[in-house]
């Protein structure tokens, strides 16, 4: 037998590096054949509806365009359009505030060993489930001005009269932030604890004994390794937030009263698409899917920079 006969089956065999990207293909490709059928091809859909003028129920009229002429031209889509948008970043920044400061900081408490900690864990991730209706009408409850907090208030003399939290302009917005911070905290705080769990001990340890104080540890051992978890919430509260009103609809109806001082992207694009109240003649889903796709396109610079510095880091 001659030496190349003898090194050909060596050869041919696949390299572990090529075996390796063919296993992550085969266990990518049903999450890709599903985001395809799920996701991408309505994506395609959305883009026809928004191409023309149709109030749900019957013949579709092409109109081209003229939907985002009208939201991006027209004075009475484009006010609209910038009082959602703005008013849904600091929607956002209160959110994101709150799972980063709050989230974190529960998140060091939890990753301490102290008793209970596995019954406290369930304890902050027990809302996370529950409907966004139920979180709502709870919430809407407790702030209320006949409400526990406000009796709570006026009872401990920090106030003479009720506050009312949800008929303010001033304060009507940020109560809807925290009800969802509260709702999705315990989805933050277990991507927070599991980056601080994941820490190796031997380096705080080696923190610890060339004194460093508990302090500086966080800081210059565990936060450094939080960057990808921070960066992962931001994006998922980041494409949420800009797509959903739940609360706001459920709580301020379409309108987002008082005098839309809560109107956030998804309330707009809801009362584009059904109108404000049942009479609505302006019903327009056509008009719906031209927000959507401009909501898509402003959030999508912002979400592939963090999903590709997260990589980065990797």
């Amino acid at each position: 037998m001659s030496k190349t006969e003898v090194e050909s089956p060596s050869k041919s065999r696949l390299s572990f590096k090529t075996v390796q990207n063919f296993q992550r293909a085969l266990l990518l490709a049903p999450g890709v054949i599903l985001y395809g059928i799920f996701n991408f091809f309505p994506l395609m859909g959305l883009f026809y509806i928004s191409m023309v003028d149709w109030p749900g129920i019957g013949e579709k009229k092409f109109v081209g365009f003229d939907n985002f002429r009208k939201v991006l031209g027209e004075e009475y889509y484009r006010d609209q359009l910038f009082n959602a948008l703005g008013q849904n970043v600091i929607f956002f920044i209160v959110i994101i505030g709150s799972f980063l400061v709050i989230g974190t900081g529960l998140a060091m408490l939890l990753s301490f060993k102290t008793w209970g900690r596995k019954t406290y864990q369930i304890i902050y991730f027990l809302p996370y489930p529950m409907a966004g209706a139920a979180v709502a009408y709870l919430l809407d409850l407790f702030v209320h001005p006949r409400g526990l907090l406000n009796a709570a208030l006026v009872q401990s003399g920090l106030t003479d009269v009720a506050i009312p939290f949800l008929g303010s302009e001033d304060t009507a917005l940020v109560t809807l932030a925290l009800f969802y911070s509260w709702h999705r905290m315990g989805f933050a705080i277990m991507l927070i604890l599991s980056g601080v769990l994941a820490v190796r001990t031997d380096l705080l340890e080696a923190s610890m004994l060339d004194g460093a104080n508990r302090f500086q540890s966080i800081k210059n051992v565990v936060f450094p390794v939080l960057g990808p978890a921070f960066i992962l919430i931001t994006v998922i509260t980041m494409v949420d937030v800009f797509n959903n009103a739940d609360y706001t609809l459920l709580i301020m109806g379409p309108e987002a009263g008082p005098f839309y001082s809560t109107d956030i992207m998804g309330t707009f694009l809801f009362r584009s698409a059904f109108g404000a109240s049942v009479a609505a003649s302006d019903a327009n889903f056509g008009m719906a899917a031209a927000i959507g796709l401009v909501t898509a396109l402003m959030i999508l610079p912002a979400a592939l920079f963090l999903a590709l510095r997260n990589l980065r880091n990797k």
